[in-house]
């Protein structure tokens, strides 16, 4: 008697194991991941967000206020991370686990000073999607801001510097 349940449970933990390892293997194959991101400031005076600062020609920011060539931006406070992600497949998936981080750290103390997980994303039949996250109360420091995802890894700064 003993023999046959512990067969069967052995069977059972088999089978159970290889259902696991499908469902892992067709979400590394299925699955989803971050392939870029752009920061946008909250522009103050009209509440709207600016284009993204990464493709801004001549972008600086000097206490809370922003300007790049052709526009004075102005006074912000707060920022929005965008994240883009893709499906593997290019095709619409339910992408489960974490699929990326992002790190954001003091440029010169190295110092972390949030952190942001991505998971358990929807990406439509068009296979991109979006996540956003808006930050706040780090608008007066030069910032490193990393994602990771897989072997992703892409690393920008964001110089908001402040002084007399």
């Amino acid at each position: 008697m003993q023999g046959r349940v512990a067969a069967a449970l052995i069977t059972l933990f088999l089978l159970g194991g290889f259902a696991a390892a499908q469902s892992t293997q067709k979400n590394l194959r299925d699955g989803a991941r971050a392939v870029d991101f752009s920061v946008h400031l909250f522009l103050e005076a009209s509440g709207e967000l600016s284009p993204n600062v990464f493709t801004l020609e001549e972008f600086g920011a000097w206490n809370f206020s922003a300007q790049w060539k052709g526009n004075e931006g102005g006074k912000f406070s707060g920022f929005l991370v965008r994240v883009k992600l893709e499906s593997r497949t290019g095709r619409e998936v339910f992408a489960q686990g974490r699929l990326a981080q992002l790190v954001l750290r003091d440029r010169k103390t190295k110092k972390m000073l949030n952190t942001w997980n991505i998971s358990d994303v929807y990406v439509g039949d068009n296979g991109v999607s979006y996540r956003a996250q808006f930050f706040s109360g780090l608008d007066c420091r030069l910032i490193e801001v990393t994602l990771t995802s897989g072997t992703t890894r892409i690393t920008r700064d964001l110089p908001f510097a402040c002084g007399e």
